[in-house]
């Protein structure tokens, strides 16, 4: 038995599901209609390659220490820089020999000549019970960790980060989390800012609906990405939190 290598298993599976799509075309068009089909199926598994292509490069540029992370958790790409190049994240997971499974955001900075090099690694990642989502938009990298997500509810928290040229890095600049109930209607969410340290917790349930607003409490500030832990990160304290029923509580810290 053998085993697709990760880098080329996109490409495989486009091209055999063309393949299956053109197998059955065999009893039922024409050799034009065959032809069509065959050059879908290169266009897909082209495509699938161009995307796949990008990924091996920049896995060529990842530092051979943290080569035994060989699992893509999430990526995204896009211009973080705002040098015009697109730039790329990575969310890898993988073990050492019998050592604890480890997670990492890389980002990577793109080269005119389409390779990579490492801008940032993170420390120890959040290591969600479901998954994660990346985004790239507006100069900044939205990392979203779900914890909870089904037809009924979804939880989970989003960190912002965003390139600062001082530092040549990208910094934990904000952070939200959200808890929504869809078969109520309701949901609660708190957003922080770290730039200008704003805390803004709102509900709602239904048609009713508050906001309550204070500042950071014993926050951490702006982070560097480089050697940012999220293992165990819960939301920073702020002075106000907005329970369940609509009570605006100061002083208060947020609950996990």
């Amino acid at each position: 038995m053998f085993t697709i290598s990760r880098i080329v298993q996109p490409v495989a599976y486009a091209f055999a599901a063309c393949s299956g799509a053109l197998w059955r075309a065999l009893h039922k068009v024409a050799l034009l209609g065959l032809a069509v089909l065959a050059i879908v199926c290169t266009g897909n598994v082209h495509a699938a390659d161009e995307s796949t292509s990008a990924e091996r490069k920049a896995r060529l540029a990842i530092p051979p220490d943290f080569r035994h992370l060989d699992f893509v958790l999430a990526a995204a790409e896009g211009d973080l820089n705002g040098d015009g190049v697109p730039d790329r994240a990575m969310l890898l997971m993988g073990r050492k020999g019998e050592g604890p499974q480890e997670e990492r955001l890389f980002v990577l900075t793109g080269k005119a000549d389409g390779g990579y090099q490492v801008l940032s690694v993170s420390g120890e990642f959040c290591h969600p019970s479901k998954f994660y989502n990346l985004d790239i938009k507006n100069n900044s990298l939205f990392v979203q960790a779900v914890y909870y997500a089904d037809a009924a509810r979804f939880s989970g928290f989003t960190l912002q980060f965003r390139y600062n040229p001082k530092t040549k890095d990208l910094e934990h600049i904000g952070e939200q989390q959200d808890d929504e109930d869809y078969s109520s209607n309701s949901y609660h969410r708190v957003s922080l800012n770290y730039l200008t340290n704003a805390a803004i917790h709102s509900r709602r349930a239904g048609k009713k609906y508050k906001e309550a607003r204070g500042r950071i409490v014993d926050g951490p500030g702006v982070l560097p990405l480089n050697g940012f832990v999220c293992e165990g990160y819960g939301m920073t304290g702020s002075s106000v939190y907005l329970d369940e029923n609509f009570k605006v509580h100061q002083k208060g810290v947020t609950p996990p």
